[in-house]
């Protein structure tokens, strides 16, 4: 059983008892302040026997003990007590706190889609609220997680077309563009916005900026769109002219994105550091697999054409040599740091396939080894703090 009583502080009543003894007392000069106070609750339960327990409460009491079950990292028995604020107190004071909290347990448990429906209620429910801007960078960087590249990009221009933003919030909400307009395909935008993040970047004090993480996001995407520009140019079947003007194209274009993500580790950042150390690899690991998987030139006589697989793979098999030492050295850079992530994990078990690879006798036959796997997505990291 719940009674619920909303009390006021009736500062009026001091008003209308001087008004009943007008002729006692003069008049007040100043109005009477009237103070509202939360909804208190109280719950009675009934044992076995009869006896009644009370539990009081009222909205601030439910928002502290959400808090202690959040400090305690017990995160599914705060967004309990957070809900339960919110259901039960819709228009008290902590509700956009304890959609915000809840959102942020939710995240940090990996309860994506969860934590989006806290956060697009607070962004939606409440838009004055201070926690909005904090909200919506929270879910832009779910929505990179979870590839939902517009809802991405969504976030990151509501962000944008504020004005409350400080020289780091603007950096990671340009990051955060440029990623989702990567996510989508539309490459020459996503390096336009990579771009305009590094110059914001250059041209503002370093000290605005706490850490590395998003001009090194900036940074990884910008040159990302450097290596599929050149992974886009395929090999025609011509002749072998045609093919080695793509193939010098190809190569020169990867030097230029092996530069930029030179580049991004130079910024530091552990997590894309790793990222770009692994993509150099990349870069040599898929060009050797697109030259072998190259139509073999129909200029050639039959004679040439029936040797042209093994000799290929002769002259191109440093490529692979390449791309084992850059991932090499990758996880060495990964060990060094003491920072797990998923790039170095796909480091791993790229760098154990190529080096098979290597070791196969066949590879000098002209057989042709299963394309590379698929690289993970751009991963996003969640930077804003419970208020």
């Amino acid at each position: 059983m719940k009674i619920a009583f909303n009390h006021a502080v009736i500062g009026w009543l001091a008003v209308v008892l001087t008004s009943a003894c007008a002729s006692r007392a003069a008049q007040p000069t100043t109005p009477a302040k009237v103070v509202e106070m939360d909804t208190l609750r109280i719950v009675a339960k009934h044992d076995a026997s009869g006896s009644y327990t009370f539990d009081s409460y009222d909205a601030e009491d439910l928002f502290r003990r959400a808090n202690t079950e959040l400090d305690a990292g017990r995160c599914s028995e705060a967004v309990t007590l957070y809900d339960r604020l919110v259901a039960e107190f819709p228009s008290n004071r902590y509700v956009s706190a304890a959609l915000y909290n809840a959102g942020l347990c939710l995240a940090h448990d990996a309860r994506h889609d969860e934590a989006l429906v806290r956060f697009d209620r607070l962004i939606s429910g409440l838009p004055a609220s201070p926690d909005v801007k904090h909200a919506t960078f929270q879910a832009g960087h779910i929505n990179i997680k979870l590839e939902r590249w517009e809802a991405a990009l969504t976030s990151a221009d509501a962000l944008l077309a504020r004005q409350d933003l400080d020289s780091a919030e603007r950096l990671e909400a340009m990051a955060t563009r440029a990623q989702a307009l990567l996510g989508k395909g539309t490459i020459d935008k996503a390096r336009h916005q990579a771009s305009q993040a590094l110059s914001f970047y250059r041209t503002h004090p370093a000290e605005q900026f706490p850490d590395a993480y998003f001009v090194s996001a900036a940074s990884f995407v910008h040159a990302e769109t450097t290596r599929l520009s050149g992974e886009n140019l395929a090999f025609p079947d011509t002749n072998q002219d045609e093919q080695r003007a793509v193939l010098v194209k190809r190569a020169q274009i990867l030097l230029d994105a092996q530069r930029e993500y030179f580049d991004t580790i130079r910024y530091t950042d552990a997590h894309w550091a790793s990222a770009a150390g692994h993509r150099i690899g990349a870069m040599y690991d898929t060009l050797w697999h697109d030259i072998m998987a190259a139509p073999v030139p129909a200029s050639l006589s039959p004679g040439a054409k029936a040797v042209y697989p093994q000799e290929l793979a002769k002259l191109i098999k440093p490529l692979l040599r390449h791309a084992i030492r850059y991932w090499e050295l990758t996880l060495m850079m990964v060990e060094r740091t003491g920072v797990r992530t998923d790039w170095a994990d796909k480091t791993r078990a790229d760098l154990e396939r190529t080096r098979a690879l290597m070791l196969d006798q066949r590879l000098g036959d002209g057989a042709l080894p299963a394309s590379a796997p698929a690289s993970p997505p751009v991963p996003a990291r969640s930077s804003a703090t419970a208020p």
